[in-house]
């Protein structure tokens, strides 16, 4: 059984700017791929916060994040439905703290065997010069990451 872990990284200081835009799209897409390909799916979703909540992201779970930690569950929870309705089967994780590690402890924790994760491409330089989650993501995951670039 293959699954992917669907992740959109952010950082404190970007967390509202992220909550539509480029990432959606691109997730939104990782979504339609995943459907096409018939591919049993867990979502995780990093976010800054010191905790790990498991879906159905509803009740005392929400209570207990910040409203742009609610924004995100309920956004993750949105795409599981999406997807559920289309025939995917979907596991909800939203996960909080250091993006690209928890991308990787997701992967191991999921035993996923492959990562389909949503990039900026926001460009040579500042990759080089502030490096990336997906860079780390693709050199430490315990295995095959897939990249999806906004078009």
């Amino acid at each position: 059984e293959l699954v992917l872990l669907h992740v959109l990284p952010m950082t404190p200081l970007d967390v509202e700017a992220r909550l539509a835009g480029e990432e959606r799209q691109a997730a939104l897409r990782a979504l339609q791929a995943e459907h096409q390909l018939g591919i049993p799916r867990a979502g995780a979703e990093a976010a800054p916060d010191p905790r790990v909540f498991e879906g159905p992201l509803t009740g005392d779970a929400l209570s207990e994040f910040s409203a742009a930690g609610r924004e995100w569950a309920l956004m993750l929870e949105g795409w599981a439905a999406t997807a559920r309705a289309g025939g995917c089967k979907v596991q909800t994780v939203l996960r909080v703290g250091v993006p690209y590690r928890e991308v990787i402890a997701a992967a191991k924790d999921e035993r996923a065997d492959l990562v389909l994760l949503a990039t900026h491409g926001r460009g040579e330089v500042h990759r080089l010069l502030v490096g990336s989650v997906a860079d780390r993501v693709i050199r430490m995951a315990p295995c095959p990451v897939l990249t999806v670039k906004e078009a």
